[in-house]
Order: structure tokens, then C-alpha cells, then sequence
């Protein structure tokens, strides 16, 4: 009984609009899938997960993929069997299920998915299949190096499935997404399953949302004709368009410092497809975001 109650308060809380959502409303998110490798950093974005699931009152499904330890690139750790590997990880995907469960009560409906294979993997081949809405995945602050070397399984997968991925700083915390922010550049924003989602979003929490762009040049001025067919899919949301100053190989710092300036609670942006020659030279600007929000970063996909 305590627990409805806390979550009847916490929709009447964020807006008329989310308790009605939570009470009568289906979501068209359908499933949230919530990447786990039970660590801290994972285990906020499935907290975060769970209350976005809830809200949207949808179902979420745990997944983690299997796979025996690289000790170098030459040696795996052969101490243990793939079996006595997927046992210990069962064992720890049950434990957190019920945590989880403990937590928020049993109105959260929750599924676990135990696969072998490699993170990035097994989540493509599950969105794949169809009835994922969302993707949300935890990211922890690393060394430079390896920030821009290695990346992250958040940031491997992001942008590279159909639909959207939410990257969930190891901080965040679920809250009224009051402002959200998306930046934009000046090339064709998809309307896919990720602007469906968006929108379910912003309705739900009567979000405003902002568009920011950094200018390419000192020298031109804003163009946001390529937003006009998102603004007709967002109708009866609270819209503006803002054009930051050009700043010369600063871009990610101007737009999160417009997010701070301005308190938003989320950031959007579009993953773009880059060949391999430029992946060897440099770092994508989704990668370098994503490793320094504050807050929660929504990828959607370039795919039409």
C-alpha cells in the first residue's frame, strides 16, 4: 500500500498529464530494455529504468550478455566454465530482479533476459526482434584514453539500432523532465521510432522543448527549416529554436553548457553514420557528450 501511494504522488507530482498516463493510458514504448553488467554504474540507469517504466506503465526487460573475461588480448580466464559464468550471472540477475521488485513493489512489471555473447551484440539482436521502445544503458567516467579508444557498450550501441538509446550518467536521477534540450545540426532529422518516443516523452511530462545549434560559422545565419517537419509531428508542445555563437572546435562545450545554463533535464541528439577512415582520426560528438553529461543523453538513429 505504501508503495501505490508513492507512486500515485510522484505522478500527480510531475503533471495531470503523467498521472493520467500511469492510470488509464497504454505507452507505445511497448518494452524498455535496460542493459545490466551489475555494476553501480548499471545498476542507476536500471533504478532509472524502472521508474521510467512504471510512469509509462510499460514493461521492462533486464538483459545481460555472458561472456568469459578477457584477461589480455591474448589470454581469456579459463578458470571458469562458460556454465559456471552464466550460473554466477543468473544468480546475480535474480538477485537484482528481486531487489528491484523490493524496491518498487510488484506493479513493475519486469522480465530478465540472460544471453551469451557480447553486450553490444546480444542488444542489437534483441531491438532487432522487434517490440523494444527504448534502450537505457548506464555510462561511468573513465580516463581520457580510454573514453576515446574504447568507448563504452552505451556508446557502441547508440545509434546503431532502430530505436532510441537512453544514456543515463552514473548520478542521474529520474525526475520531471521540465526542459529538454536537442541539439541540432543542419541535416535531416529522422522521424522515425525515436521522435515517437520523444514525443511520449514531452506529452507526458508536459516537456518544453528547446532546439540549439551552434553555429558552423561566424559568418551565416540560423536556418531551422530543416526542423519544420519535427515541429509538425511536435504540435501543442512548447517549442523554441536557439543559435548559439560559433566557437571554434568547442561544440560539445556550448551545448552543455546551455544545458546547465538553462537547467535541462535531458539532452537529445542524432547519431550520425561516419566511415572508417574517420572513425580511426576522430571522436564522434555523441562519444564525447555522452562520457561528460550531467544529465540523461537520448540518442536517436539517422536510419529513415
Amino acid at each position: 500500500m505504501i508503495y501505490i501511494n508513492t507512486r500515485l504522488e510522484r505522478c500527480q507530482v510531475l503533471s495531470t498529464g503523467v498521472f493520467a498516463i500511469c492510470g488509464i493510458m497504454q505507452s507505445s514504448m511497448k518494452t524498455i530494455l535496460a542493459a545490466t553488467d551489475f555494476s553501480p554504474a548499471s545498476w542507476n540507469a536500471v533504478r532509472f529504468a524502472a521508474e521510467m517504466a512504471l510512469d509509462f506503465e510499460t514493461e521492462l526487460t533486464l538483459v545481460h550478455a555472458t561472456h568469459i573475461p578477457v584477461v589480455s588480448d591474448v589470454y581469456f580466464d579459463l578458470r571458469m566454465t562458460m556454465e559456471d559464468w552464466k550460473d554466477e550471472d543468473q544468480l546475480q540477475m535474480d538477485q537484482l530482479v528481486e531487489r528491484l521488485k523490493n524496491k518498487y513493489g510488484y506493479d513493475l512489471r519486469i522480465k530478465s533476459r540472460l544471453k551469451i555473447g557480447f553486450g553490444p551484440d546480444v542488444i542489437r539482436d534483441l531491438v532487432h526482434k522487434g517490440g523494444v521502445g527504448v534502450v537505457v544503458m548506464g555510462i561511468a567516467h573513465t580516463e581520457r584514453f580510454n573514453e576515446i579508444v574504447f568507448g563504452s557498450t552505451s556508446t557502441e550501441v547508440a545509434g546503431t539500432v532502430s530505436c532510441p538509446v537512453l544514456i543515463v550518467p552514473e548520478k542521474a536521477t529520474y525526475k520531471h523532465w521540465k526542459t529538454v534540450a536537442f541539439a541540432f545540426d543542419q541535416k535531416h532529422v529522422p522521424l522515425g521510432k525515436g521522435m515517437k518516443t520523444l514525443k511520449e516523452i514531452l506529452h507526458t511530462h508536459e516537456s518544453k522543448l528547446r532546439f540549439i545549434n551552434v553555429m558552423d560559422t561566424p559568418f551565416i545565419e540560423g536556418d531551422d527549416s530543416m526542423l519544420k517537419p519535427i515541429m509538425k509531428e511536435l504540435q501543442g508542445v512548447d517549442l523554441k529554436t536557439h543559435f548559439l555563437p560559433y566557437r571554434a572546435n568547442m561544440v560539445d562545450e556550448a551545448i552543455q553548457e546551455w544545458v546547465r545554463r538553462h537547467k535541462a533535464s535531458m539532452l537529445v541528439m542524432v547519431a550520425r553514420p561516419h566511415n572508417v577512415l574517420w572513425k580511426m582520426f576522430n571522436e564522434s560528438m555523441t562519444k564525447r557528450i555522452a562520457f561528460s553529461s550531467k544529465v540523461p543523453l537520448l540518442v536517436l538513429s539517422d536510419s529513415k
